[in-house]
């Protein structure tokens, strides 16, 4: 039996984030024996893709369904398409940055060109 204590430094999950992954519903096969939570090897398994994903950005909300929808294993399906959508999010993001990146470059040549004819920089620029 591995109680939370355990499963916290197996997984790198503090206790608390534990019980609130548990209260979300995202554990859905913990155990209790007694007043205690009692995990076994899939939790502990589940545990550490949760972490994985909020490493990469996921909000357990958008986890939630993937993972509730089956309690002994995560629908991989499910998982697959959330990480699709993830990487597109990120890759219009990016796009959207290097866009910017490229206006900030615009925007100080300008002011460069106009500080090396005029001190004050008195012309509209933008």
């Amino acid at each position: 039996m591995i109680y939370i204590g355990e499963a916290a430094k197996m997984t790198g999950a503090s206790v608390k984030a534990i019980r609130h992954y548990d209260e979300l519903g995202l554990l859905p096969g913990v155990t209790r024996s007694g007043s205690y939570r009692v995990f076994a090897d899939a939790d502990i398994n589940l545990i550490k893709l949760i972490k994985q994903a909020q490493s990469l950005g996921f909000k357990l909300s958008e986890f939630n369904q993937a993972i509730s929808s089956q309690p002994e294993v995560p629908s991989w399906v499910q998982i697959e398409k959330l990480l699709h959508r993830k990487q597109t999010d990120i890759a219009e993001k990016i796009a959207a940055l290097e866009e910017k990146q490229k206006r900030l470059q615009v925007y100080r040549k300008e002011i460069r060109d106009c500080l090396k004819d005029n001190a004050d920089c008195s012309s509209p620029l933008l």
